[in-house]
C-alpha cells in the first residue's frame, strides 16, 4: 500500500475557509494557516441601557400628562410591566411583544407621544430573539 503525501494547503483568505461559530472552549482550528479570533460584544448591554433610557424618557413625558388623557395611566402600567422584563428579554419575548403593542396603542391617542412609544418599541424589540 503506497502512501501519497499531499502538499500543504495554500491559504486563500483570513480564515482559510474554516467557519467557526457558536461557543467554543478549546482550540477552534488546527489547520495550517488557520487563525483564531475572539470578540467580546457589549451590544446587548448597550441596547438594554438604551431601551431603559427610552422607557424613562417616555415615563417622564407621560407623568407630565397625567390626568389630561385617559390612556396615560394605561401606558404607565405598560411601562411598569415592560421594564423589569428587560433583565431577561429572551425568556419574556412573547409577552414583551404583546405589551409593546399595547403601549404603542395607548400612546397613539396622545399627541406627540406615538414616536416616543415607537422608539421604546424599537429598542426593546432589538433585544429579543428574532424567532419567537
Amino acid at each position: 500500500m503506497t502512501s501519497r503525501r499531499q502538499p500543504d494547503p495554500t491559504p486563500n483568505g483570513p480564515n482559510f475557509g474554516i467557519m467557526a461559530n457558536g461557543d467554543i472552549t478549546g482550540p477552534a482550528m488546527a489547520a495550517p494557516f488557520s487563525e483564531n479570533a475572539t470578540m467580546n460584544n457589549n451590544i446587548n448591554n448597550e441596547a438594554a441601557s438604551e431601551a431603559r433610557e427610552n422607557i424613562q424618557a417616555l415615563r417622564r413625558r407621560l407623568e407630565g400628562l397625567r390626568g389630561q388623557y385617559p390612556e396615560v395611566d394605561a401606558a404607565l402600567d405598560d411601562l411598569d410591566e415592560i421594564e423589569p422584563r428587560l433583565n431577561r428579554p429572551e425568556h419574556e419575548a412573547r409577552s414583551l411583544r404583546y405589551m409593546l403593542r399595547n403601549l404603542v396603542q395607548h400612546c397613539g391617542g396622545i399627541p406627540n407621544l406615538l414616536t416616543a412609544a415607537q422608539l421604546v418599541q424599537t429598542t426593546v424589540l432589538a433585544l429579543l430573539p428574532s424567532s419567537s
